[in-house]
């Protein structure tokens, strides 16, 4: 085929010049190649499937990784020529649509295309080096074929889909397929003596089935490329790096899946685990790499990586989470930069826009009509009412934990108006604090107790100037919930320990009684909090006895898994000294919260 790769950077050349016949033949093969790329995956794959089942192929084998491309390619020309049940094929579609504002030379190739065919061929001779004389085995017809094909070739039988062009000669398109006599065998069934080939759709049906079970004839040149034979490197692999790995890995399991088994998510969380923004750059780069080098089976699987890097460090911003991780706006605007400074290939750029549209596209399917979402938005307005009334206001302890018992109820009766379905179909997000300070903070021994308590994940973290930061992660009302539990707990801290020391007055002991207090303070309410969660979950249990924080834990832990984060969980081995008649002030402080006060029922 390489004629035609040689060719197709010329195919569309302006000024109004016609195209000569390489060119034109270019353009067929390329409009033909664009069709089956607009059919989707699944319905290429699910056409493949069938055949690959008892393909038995070695998953580690190169030979059989480009057996099964070449399935997907077989299933891809079969499809785009097939008419559907209302009786048109994608063909047909894709031409009446490529019409509108065609020019004269693209209208000519689309007339060569509406008129192909299946057909079954014996090579004769090869005239000159891009053109051979061949004979129909349907009908005895003598062809001119516009195609490259080897001496090694010349004598055998092949199958193939074909347009012809004005003049007569007829352009292959996509895979060839050579015969041996089995396969031979397979396709003359559907050969009619003085009629020719019957039903050429289920012809080329059966003897893709065929071929792809049980191997076919290889010529080199034809069907065979000894230096593309497989895509993978040749190195030992050891020697490849963290990507390629990767992308083998997927190959591997696209075969996997097509042959009917089942597919871990390992090596999606392997991809999640290696998100960043450079790794991003480096998969699209090398994808389109691939693509400019014909090899559509490596471009396929770092466009895979490239999406799942991008969707992941989407969920990462949407998340709160900090470490480097940017909004897809400011991503863009790394990937311009890079493609104008020359470290980035130019197809770049319209690769990651073709990726940011199919991510846009997939969180369009996730919150398109919800019914919820009014009700959701209806708690939300309560959480941010409660905010405005309560911390603004200044509070304390009683009348903290009374409004976390009152946004603690408003998030319990929303959680059990869904089922688990609509549960596992809303989006996660995070919201991230900055502490603005360097050091740890006694409050900050509250934060697990918040994010328990609204059935969030939190963790730590430390910006680029060195304070500490935290994020709660979960579905939004309850994120929501524990940033403003927090914000009442740090007012909190602030009134009680300002009426402890106005009670004591006990300035001697200074910043030691004061952190002493703060201390238990913070563990008595973490004590009540914990309480005050096992209260809960027992009354919030569903009609199918799992506790609704069972079932939100569920579905924040799936998500977190897409974040691709690794978390460390840090023993707090350091034991604090602390004044022990304040230490217990402090505990008994935040023990008394009493859930009726302070916030009126509306």
């Amino acid at each position: 085929m390489s004629r035609r790769k040689e060719a197709a950077g010329s195919a569309h050349k302006g000024g109004g010049a016609q195209l000569d016949d390489e060119e034109l033949a270019a353009l067929i093969d390329e409009l033909c190649a664009e069709a089956v790329s607009g059919l989707s995956h699944n319905r290429i794959e699910e056409g493949a499937r069938p055949w690959l089942a008892k393909a038995e192929l070695d998953l580690d084998n190169p030979e059989h990784m480009a057996r099964f491309v070449e399935a997907l390619a077989f299933s891809g020309y079969l499809s785009v020529f097939t008419p559907s049940l209302t009786g048109f094929a994608p063909i047909e579609r894709f031409i009446r649509d490529r019409r509108s504002g065609a020019d004269a030379d693209t209208a000519i190739a689309l007339d060569a295309l509406a008129r192909a065919e299946f057909r079954l061929l014996h090579i004769d001779s090869v005239c000159v080096p891009d053109r051979c004389s061949a004979t129909d085995l349907a009908n005895g017809e003598k062809v001119t074929l516009f195609e490259e094909i080897p001496e090694e070739a010349v004598g055998c039988d092949v199958a193939l889909w074909l347009a012809a062009t004005p003049k007569g000669e007829l352009v292959a398109l996509g895979v060839i397929a050579p015969l041996d006599d089995a396969a031979l065998a397979e396709a003359m069934k559907f050969v009619r003596p003085g009629k020719g080939l019957r039903n050429s759709h289920r012809c080329a049906a059966a003897l893709y089935r065929h071929v792809v079970r049980h191997d076919t004839l290889r010529i080199e040149g034809l069907n065979l490329f000894s230096e593309e034979l497989s895509d993978i490197p040749d190195e030992d692999e050891e020697d490849w790096d963290e990507l390629q790995k990767l992308a083998v890995a997927f190959m591997a399991q696209e075969i996997a899946e097509a042959c009917g088994e089942s597919i871990t998510e390992e090596i999606l969380q392997a991809a999640r685990g290696m998100t960043n923004v450079a790794n991003l750059m480096e998969a699209l780069s090398r994808c389109v790499i691939y693509r400019a080098g014909g090899k559509a089976n490596f471009a396929e699987a770092f466009s895979w990586i490239g999406f799942v890097m991008l969707e992941t460090l989407d969920r990462r911003f949407a998340s709160g989470f900090g470490g480097a991780t940017r909004s897809i706006e400011v991503i863009a605007g790394d990937i311009e930069r890079a493609i104008a400074e020359g470290e980035a290939p130019e197809g770049v750029g319209p690769l990651f826009q073709e990726l940011r549209v199919k991510l846009m596209a997939t969180r369009r399917a996730k919150t398109k009509g919800r019914p919820q979402d009014d009700e959701l938005a209806r708690v939300l307005q309560r959480i941010q009412a409660l905010r405005a009334k309560t911390v603004d206001q200044g509070c304390t302890e009683q009348e903290a934990l009374a409004s976390a018992q009152k946004v603690a109820e408003l998030l319990d009766r929303y959680g059990l108006s869904l089922d688990e379905v609509e549960m596992r179909e809303r989006p996660c997000e995070g919201i991230g604090v900055d502490t603005g300070r360097k050091r740890s903070s006694p409050i900050d021994e509250c934060v697990p107790a918040i994010a328990d308590f609204c059935d969030c994940r939190t963790w730590f973290e430390k910006t680029a100037s060195g304070s500490l930061r935290f994020v709660f992660f979960g579905l939004p009302e309850d994120v929501a919930a524990a940033h403003y539990l927090y914000d009442l707990i740090v007012l909190a801290f602030k009134t009680e320990a300002d009426a402890f020391k106005k009670r004591s007055k006990a300035e001697v002991s200074g910043r030691n009684s004061s952190r002493s207090f703060q201390i238990g303070f913070g563990h008595g309410i973490c004590y009540k909090l914990s309480d005050l969660k096992a209260e809960r979950d027992k009354a919030t249990r569903k009609a199918d006895g799992r506790a609704l924080a069972v079932v939100k834990s569920s579905v924040v832990e799936d998500e977190m898994e897409k974040l691709g984060l690794s978390l460390l969980a840090k023993e707090q081995n350091r034991s604090r000294k602390v004044l022990v008649d304040d230490y217990r002030a402090g505990v008994a402080a935040g023990e008394k919260f009493e859930p009726h006060l302070g916030v009126e029922t509306e």
